[in-house]
């Protein structure tokens, strides 16, 4: 069955009959994960079901800002695309396979790291919408060929005009910062100065952005080596 939008609408039924491998256990708030083997191939569906009230409504506001993040990046390349709905309690979307994002992908090629991904959150906050969780490698898949997609838009935030228009440019940068962070742990002679700098000034963005991780010990130092290579 599919609805408005040209999105699939499953019934309880349908979905609990595919056969399902669990990517993610839910929790009292958090959805379940699974991969899911759809009549058209793989999906990766995120579940609520599993949990008792009155927590399932924490669960499905969560769920729901998430799909509303997926419905403002539909069409764009190298993210998840909104597959299928089941109620309010589970949606699906396409399944990259892939690997987390680890070192050797960086060090590899690092400047092409860096702009692919600074190129996938620009085209994001293009839509309205901030990752702010692009720090966790494991929602940075690398596929057979290289190809970096991101995943996981549990943490996205899509402010409204008056929030983006105050505050998009802290949020840009909690994004923006990633690169930098990967750049200084696995190519540190790779980071420009912008990003050198960015690592020492990240501690304002988490002034907005508290979940945004403190940059470590070591990308520090590895900034602060950066810019005085440029004034030796």
């Amino acid at each position: 069955m599919t609805g408005a939008g040209g999105l699939a609408r499953w019934p309880r039924e349908a979905l609990d009959a595919m056969p399902r491998t669990e990517l993610a256990p839910g929790s009292a708030i958090k959805p379940a994960v699974w991969r899911v083997t759809a009549p058209n191939g793989d999906l990766l569906v995120k579940d609520v079901a599993h949990q008792r009230w009155p927590l399932r409504w924490v669960g499905r506001w969560l769920l729901a800002r998430e799909r509303h993040a997926l419905e403002r990046i539909a069409g764009l390349p190298n993210v998840p695309q909104l597959v299928a709905l089941c109620g309010r309690d589970a949606f699906a979307t396409d399944f990259f396979p892939g690997r987390p994002l680890d070192g050797d992908t960086v060090r590899a090629a690092p400047r092409e790291f860096a702009n692919r991904l600074v190129a996938i959150s620009e085209a994001l906050h293009e839509r309205g919408v901030y990752h702010l969780d692009l720090h966790q490698r494991r929602n940075i898949l690398v596929d057979g060929s290289g190809g970096l997609h991101v995943i996981d838009f549990g943490a996205a935030y899509v402010p409204g005009p008056a929030t983006r228009a105050l505050f998009g440019w802290a949020f840009a940068m909690a994004d923006g910062h990633a690169p930098a962070k990967y750049l200084a742990r696995f190519a540190p002679e790779a980071m420009s100065r912008d990003e050198a700098r960015s690592i020492l000034a990240h501690g304002w963005i988490r002034k907005l952005w508290i979940f945004s991780p403190q940059p470590s010990q070591r990308a520090r130092r590895a900034a602060r080596e950066r810019l005085r290579q440029d004034c030796a």
